[in-house]
């Protein structure tokens, strides 16, 4: 890969790049990223248990990715520690060999690869066999959820912004912190949030965007719309 400034140094080794791919738009997608994935022959990406890859498709949105090998990333949902771990590993192998034959990987990842993303799980590992793996950010999913929502996250300049896993404890926890609250992955326990809201009196401050920048993009003004079923990409604004 030959990109200007520091990154026009030809490695000997191919390079991880952890791409930001942004929420679910295209054309939310920096240059730096469209740049970084047309210059990578390979291309690993999340697939879920259905074979959907919402990254890539969202990719495919702005780069031709004829001629590339796609890698499909499969993480199952299970909470067996080993298992998990030999899921990890498994893939780790798999770029690593990419790597080893001077190949630039570009590993997607939805939003920004500093945030609840595979990347960071992957990248100490890669590094720990002598590679290089670098982060390209993208646009937070909550970015874009605030701009449906038409939403400040901090409408003073003192106001502190919490980024909070979707599980019920997690916002349980949460809640009293001062400030606007962003629930990601909200949909885990969300019969449990909206009552616990309800129960805090926060229950009319919280508003829910569902697969944001994606053709089913639906906005939730009120929790009370919001249907006991929908998609895993479920990001509440409480505040």
């Amino acid at each position: 890969m030959q990109l200007s400034g520091n990154w026009g140094r030809r490695m000997s080794k191919g390079v991880l790049y952890g791409v930001g791919t942004g929420p679910g738009d295209p054309e939310l997608l920096t240059i730096k990223a469209v740049r970084t994935i047309e210059s990578c022959p390979v291309i690993a990406a999340p697939q879920t248990a259905d074979g959907v890859m919402v990254a890539l498709d969202i990719v495919r949105g702005a780069v031709d990715l004829t001629g590339k090998t796609v890698i499909p990333v499969r993480f199952s949902m299970t909470r067996d520690a080993e298992r998990r771990a030999a899921e990890h590993a498994s893939l780790v192998r798999e770029l690593v060999a990419h790597l080893d034959a001077v190949r630039d990987v570009a590993l997607l990842n939805l939003g920004d690869p500093s945030i609840y993303a595979t990347f960071q799980r992957i990248a100490p590992d890669v590094r720990a066999r002598g590679f290089e793996a670098r982060a390209i950010p993208g646009v937070p999913s909550f970015c874009a959820v605030a701009a449906a929502l038409e939403r400040d996250l901090t409408p003073e300049m003192s106001s502190p912004l919490h980024i909070v896993p979707g599980g019920y404890d997690d916002v349980r926890r949460a809640i009293g912190w001062p400030g606007t609250k962003v629930v990601m992955k909200a949909r885990r326990s969300l019969a449990d949030t909206k009552r616990f809201l309800s129960e805090e009196g926060a229950f009319d401050g919280a508003e829910l965007v569902e697969d944001c920048g994606l053709p089913g993009e639906r906005v939730y003004r009120s929790l009370d719309d919001v249907p006991d079923r929908g998609s895993y990409f479920s990001t509440m604004v409480v505040r």
